[in-house]
């Protein structure tokens, strides 16, 4: 019974994923969280088994999980009376984050029938999100998606991409970047969990055809970032893994003076005058802002959400003329301005466990593993705040996911 508790938490939760950006994503995310909890009685029943021979990644990384969370809960933030409630509204994010990562960790590598579910359940849920999306797509507001990338700015206060974001509609993709976000490391993870191979790479070219008819670039980043990345570890196996791990913990380490740098660089070499290089400049006008204000306090930062709730961005405000700024808008940035070099070497323990354990998998799984890694790790850095709940969440399915579905057949079967 408790193995059948378990199988069921684990497949709702892959089940799930394809839809959690929708207009409900919060509540789809405690409900992600609470199927997770359906293993608990499994793991109780059985927690020797499920805790002997951990390899020693799974102990790194939720070595990081912890302490991020301990970085979190000593945020100078919970003594100020004003922010403490949003302080509270984080602390049930990140508890549901550890609640759902956790025990779907130690479930997706030991329970026997793990693999299998997985892949079905996220065959079903993915089969649903394209249904919803097609159906959008194909509505009357398809004309007014067609990409503006290298249009000309328009002459309006807040330029093409606001006249863009107008025509959203609210009913079912309110939040239309995040659900192509997701739908693409959907069905990127599923390939990586059935069928690590080159179909990773038509996976992803299939997904970028259908966003570039959105007005999600996030989603068309990350499976850039996903195809080169793929295609660098197949072509240079373990060595192409270990590559991006030192790439990616570098580039986390180094932003306090990586990102001005290229802000600079940006600024020599654009002027701005088509929606994507005025996209970049924002952006990066934003990020270099934020990353050179984490030199004054490096080790422990501001606070969680400093930004959000304090709105110290003063610009130059170039290119990002809003009045204030919701959030930092990066994963770099904001994790050397909330919790400093202690939180980022924290985060690099995650990640260098995530493309350690990719190591011990085949190598089209190991290079499917490092591409999810790679490609979430871009979504989180280009555009989203790194503490929304079901973000967080996002981050530990996937690649939990990818390593226990990448098991070798023979090992699931013998379990």
């Amino acid at each position: 019974m408790t193995r059948t508790l378990a199988l069921l938490g684990i497949g709702l939760i892959a089940f799930l994923l394809p839809w959690i950006a929708f207009f409900s994503d919060r509540s789809l995310a405690w409900l992600a969280g609470g199927a997770a909890i359906l293993g608990l009685p499994w793991l109780i029943a059985h927690g020797r088994t499920a805790l002997r021979d951990l390899p020693g990644a799974t102990w790194l990384g939720l070595a990081g999980l912890v302490g991020i969370t301990a970085l979190g809960l000593l945020s100078p933030m919970w003594a100020d009376a004003e922010h403490a409630p949003r302080m509270q509204v984080l602390a049930w994010r990140s508890a549901l984050a550890l609640v759902t990562g956790i025990p779907l960790l130690l479930v997706a590598l030991r329970l026997p029938g793990a693999r299998q579910i997985i892949v079905r359940a996220l065959i079903a849920g993915i089969a649903i999100g394209v249904a919803i999306a097609l159906f959008d797509l194909l509505s009357d507001h398809l004309a007014l998606r067609i990409r503006t990338v290298f249009a000309k700015n328009l002459p309006t206060p807040d330029g093409v991409l606001a006249a863009a974001w107008l025509t959203t509609p609210d009913v079912f993709m309110s939040r239309f970047n995040d659900f192509w976000v997701i739908m693409t490391s959907s069905v990127a993870l599923v390939i990586a969990c059935a069928r690590p191979g080159w179909l990773f790479v038509l996976a992803l070219l299939a997904m970028l055809t259908m966003s570039f008819f959105t007005i999600s670039e996030t989603s068309q980043l990350i499976g850039v970032i996903g195809i080169l990345v793929f295609v660098f570890c197949r072509v240079l196996g373990q060595t192409g893994v270990i590559v991006m791990a030192l790439v990616t913990t570098g580039v986390l380490v180094a932003t306090p003076v990586l990102f001005p740098a290229i802000n600079n660089l940006l600024l020599a070499s654009i002027d701005g005058s088509s929606l994507l290089e005025y996209k970049l400049l924002e952006r990066f006008e934003i990020w270099a802002a934020i990353a050179e204000t984490a030199l004054d306090r490096p080790l422990l930062g501001y606070g969680l959400e400093y930004e959000r709730l304090k709105a110290v961005y003063t610009g130059p405000g170039t290119y990002y003329q809003l009045d204030h700024l919701w959030h930092p808008h990066s994963l770099f940035v904001q994790l050397w301005q909330d919790i400093g070099l202690a939180g980022v070497v924290a985060a690099c323990a995650m990640l260098i466990a995530i493309h350690l354990a990719a190591l011990s998998l085949t190598r089209a799984g190991a290079a499917a593993v490092a591409a999810l890694t790679a490609m979430a790790v871009g979504a989180f850095g280009a555009a989203h705040s790194i503490w929304l709940g079901w973000w967080i969440c996002l981050f530990i399915i996937l690649t939990i996911l990818a390593i226990a579905g990448t098991r070798d057949a023979d090992r699931e079967q013998t379990q």
